[in-house]
């Protein structure tokens, strides 16, 4: 890729649902902006939720909890994203794992140190949505983090330490003085932010905007 003339930073978590299809519109966009080589998209991370347990739950039972919903009702919840999620081509599977997520978005930082941050959020959230139901397992981000180009003994490492905590804190606080009150969260060239998962339409008109005001 060219030096970029636009830089796009994301702050997602890997269990938002939203942040899942908000990013693949975006792709979409950029993709299909004709200055599609000299944009940047730069991942950030936001954990939804602390409390999420280490221990592997299901969705279901996660969302009755969390939410204080009955059963059908969390499934009505999910069955109404995943028809959104199936416009947009993604697979999204409604009984699937949960989990705290923070080792995740600490490799997400490792995948930023190589150049495949996004990257490596997007194939941790398509093994997650997609129902794998060992998505959380090391072997699982060892072998997605690998097909990026990411050491496994690198991934291995920030598994085995608290090695890029800070900077997943870091990170919200960044997106909270920004005026971020959750994820998914964009903001273009530094200048303009869309909270919340867009539709394609909005993502293609803000990246052509976006570039029009820095570029010229």
């Amino acid at each position: 890729m060219t030096s970029p003339q636009l830089t796009i930073d994301v702050w997602a978590d890997v269990l938002c649902p939203w942040c899942y299809i908000g990013e693949h519109r975006l792709s979409t966009a950029v993709a299909q902006s004709p200055y599609a080589d000299r944009i940047e998209v730069k991942m950030h991370t936001w954990q939804l939720d602390p409390n999420v347990p280490t221990q592997v739950t299901w969705i279901p039972e996660y969302r009755v909890k969390k939410f204080g919903v009955t059963p059908d009702q969390a499934r009505a919840m999910e069955k109404d994203v995943a028809g959104q999620a199936a416009a947009d081509g993604l697979s999204y599977v409604l009984d699937r794992p949960v989990r705290n997520t923070l080792d995740m978005l600490r490799l997400v930082h490792l995948g930023n140190e190589h150049g495949v941050g996004a990257r490596y959020m997007a194939a941790m959230q398509a093994e997650l949505f997609g129902g794998n139901p060992d998505a959380f397992g090391h072997d699982t981000l060892v072998r997605l983090g690998g097909k990026l180009g990411v050491p496994a003994a690198e991934i291995r490492d920030v598994l085995a330490t608290d090695r890029y905590r800070d900077a997943v804190q870091a990170d919200h606080a960044a997106a909270v003085a920004l005026g971020a009150r959750g994820v998914p969260f964009t903001v273009l060239g530094d200048r303009f932010a869309l909270p919340g998962a867009a539709g394609l339409r909005q993502y293609t008109d803000a990246v052509a905007r976006a570039w029009k005001q820095i570029n010229g």
